[in-house]
């Protein structure tokens, strides 16, 4: 027996010791590790790729607070196997607790502590973060330019990305750049932003088109594949493909001066190695983007004994992921997290 604290608001009782479960394999054989979770569906952004406009975005009346955040994330970590966890949305800072999240994920153990973020609201942010433990940040950053970089993003502004980069860097986050590569729009600034990464000292990594949310199924469908990404920056850099992790979703490519990676969602899908589960800001699991069928955990936050049925509930969400080919969904990415 053992005396434990049962659901979030930590009432303490005597439970039989149960065989732990250190890691999760799904029916492909991958080890799944890495959780993903949508903090909040609010974004104060739009991109074109990711939302028709910016009233998609809505918070989630069950949206948790962050006890019960983090007594889900506990509970997956130790019944589940969870090590790496990284903080999206929506936009992860418009959450008014995020500080409380990372700093209590650090304590948990969880050395592997990530955030992806628009950067919009990171300039006066990064030291508070850096503090509670954050390790790295993903920033999405499509365009150098002012005006392109509204247009797709329709709100929002460059300088305060760019500033957020630089806060970021200043406090010793380690920094990759997203940019989503969209034929007719900002595939002239394949090299310019490489540039910019190179200069310094971030790695860019460029992500092909996914067919998800209002891009689902769509006929005009304006993907630019890493071929095309390949063959632009080889024209002014020799470009040597490494090794990058073996679950990693990136194709990693040294070029002088610096690394990038290419996301090739549709060129050469990563669902083969894809390690990831992901957790909705009102406390549902989703195994798969291309079979996003939910299953909601948020009952356990008052379950006396929840491992067993954690296990049962982890193994039902990884049950759906796919093996090697991603098909999409009308999924918006925000209330998966990005």
């Amino acid at each position: 027996m053992v005396w434990r604290t049962i659901g979030w608001t930590g009432k303490l009782v005597c439970l039989p010791t149960l065989e732990r479960r250190p890691f999760m394999i799904d029916q492909h054989g991958r080890n799944i590790n890495k959780l993903r979770i949508s903090l909040s569906e609010v974004c104060n952004m739009a991109c074109t790729y990711c939302v028709t406009s910016l009233s998609d975005h809505k918070r989630s009346p069950d949206e948790l607070n962050s006890n019960q955040m983090l007594y889900l994330v506990r509970l997956l970590k130790e019944h589940a196997g969870i090590e790496k966890v990284r903080l999206t949305g929506g936009e992860p800072l418009l959450y008014p607790e995020i500080v409380n999240v990372i700093s209590g994920i650090s304590e948990m153990g969880i050395k592997s502590i990530g955030l992806t973020s628009n950067g919009q609201l990171l300039a006066r942010k990064a030291k508070a973060l850096a503090e509670a433990g954050l390790k790295n940040v993903n920033i999405s950053l499509d365009s150098l330019d002012p005006e392109k970089f509204k247009q797709m993003g329709r709100v929002g502004k460059l300088h305060r990305t760019l500033e957020g980069i630089e806060a970021c860097l200043k406090h010793g986050l380690l920094v990759k750049i997203n940019m989503v590569v969209v034929k007719g729009e900002n595939e002239n600034e394949i090299v310019k932003m490489l540039e910019y990464g190179v200069d310094r000292g971030v790695e860019v990594r460029y992500l092909e088109l996914m067919a998800m949310g209002p891009l689902y199924k769509k006929d005009d469908f304006k993907l630019i594949n890493m071929h095309e990404i390949l063959r632009r920056i080889s024209k002014k850099y020799s470009v040597q493909p490494v090794s990058a992790d073996s679950d990693s979703t990136s194709l990693r490519y040294w070029v002088p001066g610096g690394f990038f990676g290419i996301i090739p969602n549709e060129s050469a899908p990563f669902c083969s190695t894809c390690s990831r589960l992901r957790l909705t800001s009102d406390g549902q699991l989703i195994g798969c983007l291309s079979n996003p069928s939910p299953v909601s955990i948020r009952h356990l936050l008052n379950h006396a004994d929840p491992e067993k049925a954690l296990q049962k509930l982890v193994k039902k969400s990884i049950s759906f992921k796919q093996d090697a080919t991603f098909t999409g969904s009308s999924l918006v990415m925000s209330r998966v997290g990005g």
